[in-house]
């Protein structure tokens, strides 16, 4: 059981060069980093292709002092709705869709959608899913049961040949394979693909991520299927109490983020009526 390990080693890093943790205070509506909510109102306004939060009649902005604008509407509302829903203390670690949006519009690192493609790549060949254990039958059988039919399906569905590695060393990925795999990334835009990076990086697959972008199974599956060897184990050797249900719950939340963060960036999401396209949202 070494997947875990080999990953940590291949893709250390990734995730803080993409996305820095922000901290900071409140600055008037910039982010608020364990502040009591200031503001009585929540309204959306834009027109087609930027949308801004408004907290009472200020826009709402990033860490880095710039006016927070989105292209989709959907993801307007969702983030006004995580504004909407703060009781008396802002965390901004339970603001997933505010914090990527964040990340997306400051983009610290001055990163590209390319560079966030060739990020997410970086963790195909030691994905969580292309680990075969030969030393425990039982956990073959888990795999096999479990794990293979996604493969299987991905595999069909982009046209490629990859087989799970069985010893220490990442699965191996052709470049024709990535050249595939990338193009479809690529496909997306500078939003939706920032999603799909910070799912796989939460849940250490591009199979399993993609597959959940796809509809092929959902935002629980896709954690439930990443944490296979972790509960297998935990199975045999006993759970930490609270700890090993906190580390599920907080994944499932961030990975469930990544992949509604992707849906409402996708271009399909964006076909708003025209009517509705100027009016406000205020809650």
């Amino acid at each position: 059981m070494l997947g875990k390990a080999v990953q940590k080693l291949t893709v250390a890093g990734t995730s803080r060069f993409l996305f820095p943790a922000y901290t900071g205070r409140v600055t008037s509506c910039r982010a608020a980093s364990h502040a009591k909510r200031f503001y009585k109102d929540v309204s959306v306004a834009g027109t087609s292709g930027c949308y801004e939060v408004n907290l009472d009649h200020r826009k709402l902005k990033t860490p880095m002092g710039n006016v927070l604008q989105v292209p989709s509407y959907p993801l307007a509302l969702a983030v006004a709705e995580e504004w909407r829903a703060v009781q008396d203390v802002i965390i901004p670690a339970f603001m997933h869709l505010t914090g990527l949006s964040y990340t997306v519009v400051d983009n610290p690192n001055r990163v590209s959608k390319w560079d966030m493609a060739e990020s997410v790549l970086e963790f195909l060949p030691t994905d969580t899913v292309l680990f075969a254990d030969e030393n425990s039958e039982k956990f073959s059988a888990v795999q096999e049961e479990q794990w293979w039919p996604v493969l299987r399906w991905f595999n069909d569905r982009y046209k490629l040949n990859i087989e799970p590695s069985t010893g220490i060393n990442p699965a191996e990925v052709s470049d024709a394979a990535l050249g595939v795999l990338r193009r479809h990334i690529l496909s997306h835009n500078h939003w939706a693909v920032a999603g799909m990076l910070y799912g796989t990086d939460a849940i250490k697959s591009v199979i399993l991520t993609l597959a959940a972008v796809e509809r092929r199974i959902s935002a629980r599956d896709a954690v439930r299927l990443s944490r296979l060897e972790v509960d297998f184990q935990s199975e045999h050797w006993g759970r930490v109490e609270w700890g090993h249900d906190m580390d599920q719950r907080d994944l499932e939340a961030r990975f469930a983020a990544s992949l509604f963060f992707i849906h409402l960036n996708m271009g399909d999401q964006h076909r708003v009526k025209k009517k509705d396209q100027a009016h406000n949202y205020t809650t």
